[in-house]
């Protein structure tokens, strides 16, 4: 009770705060007009992150007084681990809003920036807050303020949209709130710290959701990203997520995959942005429409539909990350599963959209036609992603081998064995001429291909570890099989992924669209009707038009669904006919057209009918 009374006070703080700074912005011309390399369309008020920093810091002051009601000076004296952290925590989120608000009015070099985010980082570092990673402690600081510095800026670059950032931290508080929550016998303190960041972020939403009064500003975004990095890593204030049991191995692993799960979401848009701006010889810091999120709103999207997109995401990976805490053996697993998706989503909205983004008017160096060679082909990204097909289905092979569960005989000696698996495969992959196949063009023919590359790698695999490991104790002849089924599997499904894609979008967009586009009922639900189907739904010049069912005079083929969409002969839709008045498109020549003549005679409707013809034109004469 006491932790709900917080949060509403918390959030109540933060509406007011918010409303205040918006009230003074526009008053007294706070405010960021319309440009090119940004999304909004009007005047929008500035500084939000003035507004709910303080409900923020009031909000863990008195969790401090909860948690420490007489005795908060004699417990940092006595060197209170939860203190120590906590006060970092806090005094990292000040400098951190500090500096985002001098920012936001002096605009600081990068350089300026970075190394006052050095100096806040050392704050949690100094208390204690470090990925435990290695048993090299100095590694594990190293790679700490990286990831400080990698999340703050994550976060910040993802506030480019209305509600977007402050909306997938708040999923990112609530995923680190629930954690800890189920850490046994826990009563911790980064518990009421998240609980306020997401009260205070809830506050600050209701006037940034779209279309947005009030943008937070490098004085908000900078401090969330602080929280939230100190948060995700496991340490004291979070009960390191229940994860300190597991085999050193595993809690290594944890310890990395559940934080990077957890801000799943600005590290992916991060990447994206990162990746395809260097394409363009762009920097990486500079302003510009190229985020996954814009690229969604260029394929069509709505901005709420954006945000239910992204939010649904965070919301998996907030899952993933819950259920990595509770099934430490099928972490790998479930993490490699959700990298899998994010990464074919990533690589999707960079194919469909390439054509759409600015180009930059900067003159590339000389390595960018190179780079652009290797990765517009898609062979960099195509073999990243089988290189993890391949780790998780030869790691889950075993586990379905072994029941789940795994000696720590076995568990070594996958482990050992995994680099010679993924070279053996990747190997038989190139020679099978799998990256030779353009996926969103996969047919038949091409699944041979596959099972030569898939049957090839697992040959090759088991030869090489018979070879080195003379097929030392934990290996299984069962698991290889297994491996290769599973492999062939998710390969051939990752391939047919960009078609699931392109249709769950023009699906989505036609369904959006359903109230202002033509209906058009498709005459054959055969082969002429797909093919018809798919280039009304994937060609632009169509995009006023919306399929919603089919008509056929086969017998067989009526009361079926092609596509999703029903198959009815011409009489069963004179009903809709009479309602809606669709267009009838006509797939195939040996349809005639006097049945649908007809027809509409009969019904006496003024319906427009048209025929789809495949035409080839003459040799043409280019000497």
């Amino acid at each position: 009770m006491n932790l709900v009374i917080l949060s509403l006070f918390v959030f109540v703080a933060s509406v007011f705060g918010v409303w205040v700074v918006r009230q003074l912005a526009m008053k007294y011309g706070w405010v960021v007009q319309p440009r090119s390399d940004r999304w909004h369309t009007k005047a929008t008020a500035l500084y939000g992150g003035v507004g709910f920093y303080p409900a923020f810091l009031l909000g863990v002051l008195v969790a401090f007084v909860m948690y420490f009601p007489n005795n908060l000076a004699a417990s940092l004296i006595a060197e209170n681990v939860w203190v120590k952290e906590g006060i970092a925590v806090l005094a990292g989120s000040l400098v951190m809003f500090i500096l985002g608000g001098l920012d936001d009015l002096k605009q600081f070099s990068p350089v300026t920036k970075l190394l006052v985010q050095l100096i806040a980082t050392s704050f949690a570092v100094a208390a204690g807050i470090v990925i435990p990673l290695t048993d090299v402690q100095i590694f594990n600081i190293l790679m700490t303020y990286f990831w400080f510095v990698g999340i703050i800026n994550a976060v910040n670059m993802l506030d480019n949209m209305d509600g977007l950032s402050s909306g997938i931290v708040f999923i990112a508080a609530g995923t680190i709130a629930i954690l800890s929550g189920m850490v046994p016998h826990s009563n911790l303190l980064g518990i009421p710290i998240a609980l306020s960041l997401m009260a205070a972020l809830l506050g600050f939403w209701f006037y940034n959701r779209p279309p947005a009064s009030i943008f937070m500003g490098d004085s908000g975004s900078l401090f969330i990203g602080y929280v939230l990095a100190s948060l995700a890593i496991p340490n004291e204030l979070n009960g390191y997520f229940g994860i300190v049991n597991p085999k050193p191995t595993e809690l290594s692993l944890l310890a990395l995959l559940i934080p990077a799960t957890i801000v799943a979401m600005p590290i992916f848009d991060t990447t994206l942005v990162t990746i395809t701006r260097k394409w363009r010889a762009q920097k990486a810091s500079q302003g510009g429409r190229d985020h996954s999120s814009h690229r969604l709103l260029l394929l069509g999207f709505k901005e709420k539909q954006v945000l239910l997109v992204f939010y649904t995401m965070a919301l998996l990976g907030g899952l993933v990350a819950v259920g990595m805490q509770h099934y430490t053996d099928y972490s790998l697993l479930l993490f490699s599963a959700f990298v899998v998706l994010m990464l074919l989503i990533g690589i999707y909205l960079t194919r469909t959209t390439a054509q759409k983004i600015i180009k930059s008017d900067m003159t590339p160096p000389t390595w960018t036609p190179f780079v652009n060679l290797l990765l517009h082909k898609w062979y960099f990204g195509m073999i990243m992603l089988d290189m993890v097909f391949v780790i998780a289905c030869y790691y889950g092979a075993y586990l379905l081998r072994f029941d789940g569960v795994l000696s720590l005989q076995i568990s070594e000696s996958v482990v050992k064995t995994i680099p010679i698996v993924v070279v053996a495969c990747l190997v038989a992959f190139f020679i099978a001429g799998i990256y030779r196949v353009q996926w969103y063009l996969i047919s038949v023919p091409d699944i041979s291909r596959y099972i030569l590359g898939v049957t090839g790698g697992v040959i090759l695999s088991l030869a090489i570890v018979v070879i080195v490991t003379r097929f030392e104790a934990g290996q299984s002849r069962g698991a290889y099989l297994i491996f290769g089924l599973l492999l062939f599997l998710v390969i051939v499904a990752s391939r047919l992924s960009f078609r699931f894609f392109d249709h769950l979008l023009n699906t989505q967009l036609k369904k959006s669209q359903s109230g202002i586009c033509t209906p058009v009922l498709i005459y054959g639900a055969g082969k002429g009707g797909k093919i018809l189907l798919e280039e009304i739904l994937s060609n632009p010049e169509f995009k006023e038009f919306c399929v919603t069912g089919f008509i056929d005079d086969d017998l067989g083929k009526r009361g079926n669904r092609v596509c999703g969409l029903p198959v009815k002969s011409l009489t069963d839709w004179a009903d809709y006919v009479k309602e809606v008045t669709p267009e009838i498109w006509i797939s195939s020549k040996s349809i005639p057209v006097n049945k649908v003549q007809n027809f509409k005679m009969r019904s006496e409707m003024s319906i427009s009918i048209r025929r789809m013809i495949l035409k080839l034109e003459p040799q043409l004469d280019v000497g």
